[in-house]
């Protein structure tokens, strides 16, 4: 099965049954983790370098759809890839759903899961993938971003694949190994991070894990399909929701879509505003007293109870100082 890499800007491009929106998150490693709305209905958020590669086609749904295909179906007979199925496996594991016996090319005969046969994650015995991806693929002069492979080392990672001597535009050269360059969307030496770093340190204010500059932003994404920003129409229900801190807070399901604007609002007062409003009098503070605001920092603690409400606490507590 040929997966599909996706180029350019993510936001609004389908990635099997996955629709990607402009909402996304960050990793505690910097990476982009993108709402993706699937054709069953569900939402999840799924890694950039993930959709960018073919990783993700759905939320799941599709697994299980082929994992019930793989378990209620005869595979006797059929090939995928160099695999030809000969029967079911005699030694049935206890997990994995049914197991076939399969001959590849190559001659050998050995067991296979049903569900990575039918999903297309196995198409050989193993034998000669290995050296076809990582010994014998020669990507010398090709350019990943900013990187450009100029010969491979004797050097192997953990997972036996080659480490290649790159250049980057910016004149450092480092070592990479070959699934670095091809499948995990690595960019730069590191140089590219720096300067994106340095670059939005510039325009964002980040207190506490959350920038401050987005929590003020009242912008609906431009895929919004129903007007009011954390409000989602799912199966038939609203539902509403917000992100704080990198981390994402339900508030309910509704049957009626002013509802769930109502308590997506209360929660961006309590949240975003009021961490504005108390940032800007932190500042007061730590702009009159520098040494005070460096044993200080800035710590914002959030609760959500059990009827769905938010609370959040901020300290210092600026009357006591």
């Amino acid at each position: 099965m040929t997966k599909t890499k996706l180029t350019g800007e993510l936001p609004g491009q389908r990635a099997g049954r996955l629709t990607i929106t402009d909402e996304y998150i960050t990793t505690d490693k910097g990476e982009k983790k993108y709402l993706c709305r699937c054709d069953c209905g569900n939402e999840k958020y799924i890694l950039e370098r993930t959709l960018r590669y073919g990783g993700a086609t759905s939320c799941g749904c599709l697994r299980k759809e082929n994992a019930y295909k793989a378990n209620s179906h005869d595979l006797t007979g059929k090939v995928f890839g160099e695999l030809t199925v000969l029967h079911k496996a005699e030694n049935q594991r206890k997990n994995g759903g049914v197991w076939w016996t399969c001959r590849c090319s190559c001659g050998n005969i050995y067991d296979v899961p049903g569900t990575l046969l039918v999903k297309g994650r196995r198409t050989d015995c193993g034998r000669k993938n290995h050296e076809k991806n990582y010994a014998a693929s020669n990507i010398e002069g090709q350019k990943f971003y900013q990187l450009t492979a100029l010969y491979p080392t004797k050097e192997r990672d953990k997972k036996g694949s080659v480490i290649w001597h790159c250049r980057c535009d910016c004149g450092n050269e480092i070592d990479v190994s070959y699934n670095s360059l091809v499948y995990s969307n690595m960019q730069s030496c590191g140089c590219r991070k720096k300067a994106h770093d340095e670059k939005l340190g510039t325009f964002l204010t980040h207190i506490a894990g959350t920038s401050l500059d987005m929590v003020k932003s009242k912008k609906v994404p431009t895929d919004n399909t129903t007007g009011y920003k954390g409000v989602y129409l799912i199966k038939g229900k609203y539902v509403a929701k917000i992100v704080f801190q990198k981390k994402q807070y339900y508030l309910g399901v509704f049957d009626q879509i002013e509802d769930a604007a109502k308590a997506r609002k209360e929660a961006e007062e309590i949240l975003f505003d009021g961490f504005a409003a108390y940032y800007e009098k932190y500042k007061q503070f730590a702009d009159a007293d520098p040494e005070w605001a460096k044993d200080n920092p800035v710590s914002v603690s959030v609760e959500k109870k059990q009827d769905n409400t938010i609370s959040i606490t901020f300290l210092p507590v600026m009357e006591q100082v």
